[in-house]
């Protein structure tokens, strides 16, 4: 009876192990279900909002291929005494729902639905979609096999058009004003990747690496380039040289050691080359190394009328030469969308093998491995999306995974890592020692990577906001004094170390945010988890990358990179230094924060008025104030049509003027830096008042588009466009 007993207690246990294991499991595995299941919503909420936007503000012309234009106005699709290419989308979809009455042979409705279902079709991939007009829908407005009645999670977004009504008496006017050209103060900061050599020869000779890499300025004029600074950091012992656009810059021994590089840059491209060369010798072959150190950045403000933004999607690659030894070349990236596609193309020359890595904590993968010819002059290399994938899913890695923060690959130019030392050894295709003979590492010989546009990553992605023709790019500088330091762990790389960093950021009210992007010091020790949280909530917890030189990240969540409001952001390393992990090196970050301001005002209420003086003066001759970052000036901008009457902001009336209205709704979001009245147009002082300057010079062709309300067809009846997205599956 005792052994019974004793048999079925243990029993009793080990069910009740196993029961409560299952139920931890259970439960952990509802809390990641519920964490993914409000990432996606959040996600698909941002797609529906900002398609809609793109659909009522961005003109046909400039959504619709050429042809696919011509084709629509030869059938009569796109109605041109009606409509124009120049209108938005669901300007025309308005138009047309308002007048088929009017022209019942027409079938208006339908050609409506013909042009919404295209464009539908070609900006929502990936995506489930239905829009309704009045709650009315079709075929044309859903994607073909989507059902939302059987979606899980549906975001939509809804807006109401000013449509227009048969037969009805004019009440009003309306007006809408937009940018086509302006001066504004920008910043950028751009970083470097590691790209590091062998500092020595397998027989000894002392080893030298070129880099050579462009950035991109769109200022106004050379004398436009208000500051300029720049750090270059060096791995370890070597000697440094840095030439911008063909010049040797005076580099200092303290970081940032090139304070002052303005006069070395010019408006467009600027090529940037670094210059490893004369490393101490050590008496071991590959355990030192040269080349680009983290934290290599170069720090630009700038006067600019340019509204053109690089792709964050394509990554041109550096030019890169080894005199004798192999390379590294660390792709350290941040994708401000859903990644769908990875290609790389490189294009090497004395080379005998191409190893692709992939970073994940303390760990590097091997994904691919191409081999060359090392006589064979230059040759290309290619690793495929198909073979990138499929790697990385052994892994257990998806493209999801790398859409939410910074991914690593490294790409490797007869090199190799070997784990057994965490270590990569430089001395040739298949070296097995740091001290191998030159027949058995693959021969000493120069190595040759060539840049873009002969070598680059194109990385397609959805993106998570919509950037249209009207979107002003800008940015909040973090330099290397902003960022506030917890946690001292002691005195490590040079500097005082810390477990935690802060950073705080203010963006304006009207701001439509993009990324934050952080080139950050870290003093590098054993495995550490990072934990990153902004304004008291956690978004990402994971392992700290080896090779880790950057944070980066976009608004993920409602709660992220709110407007009008300052931002915390918190970076918190589990280890530091002195108990074997990774620490921050205290003023050693510096970063910036990118967003949009949309340069559109859209058609908004009903006002008796078009403009003061209507219809004796058809325009304003009108003077405003703006801040160009030294000082407020005093500007004078034409909108509309002569004749134009002498009008200052002050004397605005959005009360009453349909015009002075479009104008101050404009200038409240050109007001970024200081806005006396954030979110308020209609209250003194008035954004472009001298006491309330807007950051933005309006350049002389700046068009104010009046919509007269008279004619037919006349006012109007709102119409009202829903748009319901979900993700397939």
């Amino acid at each position: 009876m005792r052994r019974g007993f004793l048999f079925s207690f243990d029993a009793i246990l080990a069910f009740v192990l196993v029961m409560f294991l299952i139920g931890s499991v259970a439960s952990v595995m509802e809390s990641e279900s519920r964490i993914y299941s409000a990432y996606m919503r959040s996600q698909s909420q941002y797609v529906a909002e900002d398609t809609l936007t793109v659909l009522r503000t961005t003109p046909l012309r400039d959504l619709v291929p050429p042809n696919v234009l011509e084709e629509w106005i030869a059938s009569g699709i796109l109605n041109t005494t009606l409509v124009t290419p120049e209108m938005p989308p669901l300007d025309i979809v308005a138009t047309y729902w308002a007048t088929e009455p009017i022209y019942p042979s027409q079938n208006l409705r339908h050609k409506a639905e013909v042009i919404l279902g295209y464009l539908l079709n070609q900006t929502l991939k990936g995506y489930d979609y239905e829009l309704l007009i009045n709650n009315y829908t079709s075929p044309y407005l859903r994607k073909f096999g989507g059902s939302y009645s059987k979606a899980k999670d549906v975001s939509s977004a809804t807006i109401i058009m000013s449509g227009y009504a048969y037969n009805q008496t004019p009440r009003g006017y309306m007006a809408r004003a937009y940018l086509t050209k302006a001066t504004m103060v920008r910043e950028d900061l751009f970083g470097w990747s590691r790209v590091l050599a062998g500092s020595f020869s397998s027989s000894g000779e002392k080893n030298y690496l070129n880099v050579t890499s462009t950035i991109y300025i769109p200022a106004k004029n050379k004398s436009s380039i208000y500051e300029a600074n720049g750090n270059f950091i060096k791995r370890f012992t070597e000697q440094e040289d840095v030439y911008i656009n063909g010049n040797k810059v005076t580099l200092r021994s303290t970081e940032p050691n090139a304070p002052d590089i303005k006069d070395y840059l010019k408006p467009g491209i600027n090529y940037i080359t670094m210059y490893f060369h004369d490393s101490a010798y050590y008496g071991r072959y590959y355990r030192y190394t040269m080349g680009i150190g983290s934290g290599t950045t170069v720090y630009a403000k700038y006067l600019s009328t340019s509204f053109e933004v690089e792709d964050p999607g394509l990554v041109k690659v550096y030019n890169v030469t080894s005199g004798y030894t192999g390379f590294i070349y660390l792709i350290e990236h941040f994708i401000p969308g859903n990644i769908s596609k990875i290609n790389m193309r490189f294009k090497v020359e004395g080379a005998q093998v191409v190893r692709l890595y992939y970073g994940l904590g303390q760990d590097l993968y091997l994904i691919g491995e191409k081999t060359v010819s090392p006589t064979a002059g230059p040759q290309v290399v290619e690793f495929t999306d198909s073979e990138i994938k499929s790697a990385l899913s052994d892994l257990g890695v998806s493209y999801e995974n790398l859409s939410k923060m910074v991914f690593d690959f490294v790409v490797a130019v007869d090199a190799k890592y070997y784990t057994s030392d965490g270590q990569f050894h430089y001395g040739g295709a298949n070296e097995v020692s740091y001290s191998c003979p030159a027949s058995d590492c693959g021969g000493e010989r120069k190595r040759t990577l060539y840049g873009y546009p002969d070598s680059y990553v194109k990385i397609e992605y959805i993106p998570r906001i919509a950037v249209t023709r009207y979107s002003v790019p800008l940015s909040v500088y973090i330099n290397y004094t902003d960022p506030s330091y917890y946690k001292y762990t002691g005195e490590h790389c040079g500097a005082k170390t810390y477990k935690e960093m802060e950073v705080k950021y203010t963006l304006p009210s009207t701001a439509k945010p993009w990324y934050v992007d952080l080139w950050v010091g870290y003093c590098f020790d054993s495995s550490t988890t990072q934990e990153l949280e902004e304004n008291g909530k956690i978004f990402y917890k994971g392992p700290n990358g080896v090779y880790a030189l950057r944070i980066a990240y976009t608004k993920l969540y409602s709660w992220m990179m709110k407007n009008g409001t300052t931002n915390v952001f918190r970076a918190i390393l589990v280890k530091g230094v002195d108990d074997g992990g990774t620490s921050f090196r205290m003023g050693a970050t510096r970063g910036i924060v990118k967003y949009f301001i949309e340069g559109y005002a859209g058609y908004r209420d009903v006002f008796p008025y078009l403009l003061q003086g209507y219809p004796a003066y058809k325009g304003y001759n009108l003077t405003y104030y703006y801040d160009d970052g030294n000082g407020v000036v005093e500007r004078t901008i034409l909108v509309g049509d002569e004749p134009y009457k002498p009008m200052i902001v002050d004397k605005l009336n959005p009360e009453k003027y349909a015009v002075d209205d479009a104008i101050l709704r404009l200038f409240n979001k050109l007001n970024y830096v200081d806005d006396k009245n954030p979110g308020e147009w209609r209250e003194s002082p008035f954004d472009g008042s001298k006491d309330n300057p807007i950051d933005v010079y309006l350049h002389p062709s700046i068009v104010m588009d009046f919509a007269s309300m008279g004619n037919i067809p006349g006012l109007f009846q709102p119409i009202q466009i829903t748009l319901r997205v979900w993700r397939e599956g």
